[in-house]
């Protein structure tokens, strides 16, 4: 499981185009030709990530505020497996560095 916890937050990497859509978003990679398809509540968790500031106790408030009727610790849950999921793909690097090949 994630250690954002503990560490700071990733951050997208600056290659990476994103197109927000009605039920979601889709993330791109030009470099690998990659694409990743996110729902809503991800989508927001996307454009969230740099005004959270490294703060993932900031960033599942955030979600929060848009999704009253979620629980906060779904919310962490949810948000740790993602930013898992989007390290893995190489859509995000960790401490705004780029991620690893």
């Amino acid at each position: 499981m994630s250690t954002y916890l503990s560490d700071p937050l990733p951050v997208a990497r600056p290659t990476i185009v994103w197109v927000k859509l009605p039920d979601g978003a889709v993330l791109f990679d030009p470099e690998t030709e990659v694409y990743y398809g996110m729902n809503v509540v991800a989508a927001s968790v996307w454009e969230l990530l740099p005004e959270a500031a490294g703060d993932v106790e900031k960033l599942c408030s955030a979600v929060q505020d848009l999704f009253p009727d979620a629980e906060l610790e779904q919310i962490r849950t949810d948000v740790l497996a993602l930013l898992d999921d989007l390290e893995h793909a190489g859509l995000v690097g960790s401490n705004g560095a780029e991620p690893e090949a």
